[in-house]
């Protein structure tokens, strides 16, 4: 298999730098000579399949002429999709004319029909962006490869071990939420954020995305008490229809476990305490309002220190809101199910936590743990 595999993969390069892979490139990067060359080509594929439905109407009907509408919807621009569609209909006034003895059904021009209406409507975005084929999609998908890449923590740090996870809403691929981390070893300095963009699906993640790339920029680059006040004066200079968002900051020192947390509206950071028998400490204190609210607000900080076996959880509210549940029956059920997982070690406790408590909710739901090992751990 391997040997198959590089062998595809070599033949796959070649046909990129090839004549015809080349083409294809300047087809995709919206290159009007190779999209004229297109439709031709289109045209001609349209006219073999309308002299095929003519000659062979059992095993070419004239409801494949969907296919090459599909094809354009991907490859072409609005303006020259309607040519082909005007190609398309003439092909099928050709089979109404001399196909014999059924000419055109009306089945077939229903299917061709909804196939136009279908690419015009799903293309119109897609043309007034300039993007062909999938470049959309991984567009996006590079987008998002990017954010998570932004909020990967260490693998290793000192005696410190971080685990993270992510559970967008109906297992989509894009979130509401997001997760940004910046690393200054010259400074023994650790930030970490989450952030809960408000609302869900879509529109949610596209106001993810943009928020990702503008608070990475921030973050690290001013003092941690600065951050958030600059990130939601920010934030309400956009002026978005439910512009908010809810977050959580720790500027966390490795060497001696000093941290200190900011919020916004966000729920409470918990700390495990190892020497206090695992019990645990809401760091609710202080904080502030919801990111793009209210322009200008204080978010002072609550400091803490996380000793040798204690361990510190960010989460979004996905993991503790329930519809007709108080707020704290939800925090109270996460540390419940978080306890024997820090007190014993092991495992990743994030994406174990996130399948006990929160497996079917209707919302995103994100978990950061940071533990520092013990003398057992």
């Amino acid at each position: 298999m391997p040997a198959v595999t590089t062998m595809a993969r070599q033949i796959t390069g070649r046909l990129r730098r090839g004549p015809a892979g080349r083409w294809a490139g300047q087809l995709l990067d919206g290159d009007p000579t190779a999209e004229k060359a297109a439709l031709g080509l289109l045209l001609l594929l349209v006219g073999l399949l309308s002299l095929l439905a003519i000659a062979a109407p059992t095993g070419c009907p004239p409801s494949a002429l969907a296919l090459p509408l599909i094809l354009g919807g991907f490859l072409l621009h609005t303006r020259r999709q309607c040519g082909l569609l005007l190609g398309v209909a003439v092909g099928l006034a050709a089979c109404w004319w001399l196909r014999e003895p059924l000419g055109v059904t009306p089945g077939s021009a229903w299917v061709v029909g909804a196939a136009a209406v279908v690419v015009l409507l799903t293309s119109r975005h897609r043309s007034r962006l300039g993007l062909r084929g999938t470049r959309g999609d991984a567009m996006l998908l590079e987008l998002s490869e990017r954010t998570t890449a932004l909020g990967r923590l260490p693998d290793h740090l000192l005696d410190w071990r971080f685990h993270q996870a992510l559970a967008p809403v109906s297992g989509t691929f894009f979130s509401g939420d997001f997760v940004l981390s910046a690393h200054r070893p010259d400074r023994d300095l650790l930030e970490v954020l989450l952030v809960d963009v408000s609302g869900k699906g879509s529109r949610a993640a596209a106001r993810s995305m943009h928020l990702s790339g503008a608070f990475a920029m921030l973050l690290g680059s001013v003092p941690p008490e600065s951050f958030l006040p600059t990130a939601n004066d920010f934030l309400a200079r956009l002026g978005w229809d439910e512009g908010f968002a809810t977050a959580v900051h720790l500027a966390l020192h490795p060497s001696h476990g000093g941290y200190r947390i900011f919020t916004a509206g966000h729920p409470p950071a918990a700390q495990y305490r190892r020497e206090s028998g695992g019990s645990w400490l809401l760091l609710d204190g202080g904080g502030g309002p919801a990111l793009g609210i209210l322009p200008g607000a204080p978010y002072p900080p609550t400091e803490g220190r996380l000793d040798l076996g204690d361990s510190l959880l960010l989460y979004s509210d996905g993991l503790v809101e329930v519809p007709g549940e108080d707020i704290d029956d939800g925090i109270a059920r996460l540390l419940r199910a978080a306890t024997p997982l820090l007190r014993y070690g092991g495992g990743d406790p994030a994406a174990e936590l996130i399948g006990t408590v929160a497996r079917n909710v209707a919302d995103d739901r994100t978990l950061v743990v940071l533990r520092r090992l013990g003398a057992g751990g």
